[in-house]
């Protein structure tokens, strides 16, 4: 058997505040506005008023079904709290486990005295606002009914409006519209993207997930989707560009999971994908040659930052270096002039403007071997002083060096002779310093050059 209580007081302040006329006019109506909640979420529910003439008070009971939600709390939605000057109404009563439930009841009479506050002609206005839990079980897609009822409470709570007309408050009944909350899909969170291939614009996507999904998608910044991946996925792969040179080019790229066909909000990060420049060629470049086996030191400046460096010989990629390297070691063939290149590669690949030297190999020949007979005798040294006193000419300069001191000169001379005629100096006969007795090449670097020497 249900009691009255301060229901009956309620009610009794109804009738004689309000009046006892109970017209069923319909120019009034209450509806549940539809919300959202994630699993284990809040939701607050509008209740709207559509009112012809102003209402000075009002009762209702709504009841909700299934065990997805629990009802917290009932306050007064906008219109309801903005009475009495922003007070408040001066009458509420609240039940939020009302018998016959689950459902709340809520009643309000904006005034008790003059003057008699009002909730203004409108649609949509918002009188009461119902607070809900959701259970963390609560699955995504699943929705839970929100209906006004007349048959909650101790006595039963009536959907009741009351308004002004003709100068009288007297109660109407109105049209009663139901609603819903839908449990709704939790976003991912933590959402990064950041640039792993600067050259190809690839941004490694990753995020936490805010439940075991159906399956995860990827967005671009039109919201089209561009990946769908697995719903437990936590990372993804993206290119933004395509190219092969980098940016410049930027997205804004969106995850979001699904899970029983509810979508989630999207959770966004923006990529931003760098210009890469093409490298300078390296400055500076030098060779220098060992006459004796070809090995040629090669040093050049760096003039931006390479990722690798190439070398090339006549054209022909010899060396793959490190990206801050500095010289290295070539080797050349026999006599004759060789061009080696460096260039540098930044990390998209891209290939600079080379770099160049020239390498000269002096041609090979027989030292003390001045007139080229393939000998070491007495011509040698006529040969050398005919070019050093008497006008001649030798092809080979570096053969007259016969002391290989870098100079032709009346000592080669004195030197010649003493290895030709075993003439001992300080204790010993000279020899001929190489390349001697077989052709070769300068084993001291010098100013000297052999334009030609036959047989060699």
């Amino acid at each position: 058997m249900k009691n009255s209580g301060v229901r009956i007081f309620l009610g009794l302040i109804l009738a004689t505040l309000l009046g006892s006329s109970s017209t069923f006019a319909q120019t009034h109506s209450v509806s549940v506005a539809d919300n959202s909640v994630l699993p284990g979420g809040t939701v607050d529910v509008s209740i709207l008023l559509t009112n012809e003439e102003g209402a000075r008070g009002f009762s209702m009971g709504v009841a909700h079904s299934g065990t997805d939600l629990t009802l917290t709390a009932i306050t007064p939605g906008q219109q309801t709290a903005a009475a009495n000057g922003g007070t408040g109404p001066d009458f509420e009563f609240v039940d939020v486990n009302a018998t016959d439930g689950p459902g709340g009841t809520y009643g309000c009479i904006l005034s008790t005295s003059a003057p008699l506050d009002e909730i203004p002609i409108g649609s949509g206005n918002e009188i009461a606002l119902f607070s809900y839990s959701c259970s963390s079980a609560a699955a995504p897609g699943s929705a839970t009914s929100l209906t006004f009822s007349d048959i909650l409470g101790t006595p039963d709570v009536q959907t009741v409006i009351s308004v002004v007309s003709g100068g009288t408050s007297i109660s109407r009944i109105p049209t009663k519209v139901g609603g819903s909350v839908t449990v709704a899909t939790p976003p991912v969170s933590g959402l990064t993207c950041v640039l792993s291939d600067p050259c190809l614009c690839d941004f490694s996507l990753s995020w936490t997930n805010g439940m075991t999904y159906d399956s995860i998608e990827i967005l671009d910044g039109t919201g089209a989707v561009i990946q769908t991946l697995a719903g437990n996925a936590t990372t993804a792969l993206v290119s933004i560009s395509g190219t092969t040179t980098g940016g410049p080019a930027s997205d804004d790229l969106s995850v979001r999971g699904i899970t029983n066909a509810v979508v989630s909000a999207v959770t966004s990060c923006t990529a931003n994908c760098p210009v890469v420049n093409n490298p300078s060629a390296p400055a500076n470049l030098g060779c220098q040659v060992n006459q004796a086996n070809g090995d040629t030191s090669v040093s050049w400046t760096n003039t931006s930052a390479y990722s690798s460096i190439e070398v090339r010989l006549d054209g022909t990629l010899v060396a793959t270096l490190g990206g801050s390297a500095t010289s290295t070691t070539v080797t050349i063939g026999g006599p004759g002039s060789y061009t080696i290149s460096v260039a540098g590669t930044n990390v998209c690949g891209s290939l600079s403007n080379a770099g160049s030297c020239t390498a000269v190999r002096d041609n090979f020949f027989i030292r003390n071997d001045v007139n080229q007979d393939g000998t070491e005798n007495i011509a040698d040294p006529v040969q050398l002083l005919d070019f050093l006193f008497g006008g001649g000419s030798i092809a080979c300069l570096d053969a007259g060096d016969v002391n290989d001191d870098g100079t032709n000169n009346i000592a080669d001379v004195v030197y010649s002779l003493n290895v030709i005629f075993g003439i001992s100096v300080g204790g010993s006969v000279p020899v001929t310093p190489g390349p001697n007795g077989a052709c070769g090449g300068d084993p001291t670097a010098d100013s000297l050059n052999c334009a030609s020497f036959n047989g060699c």
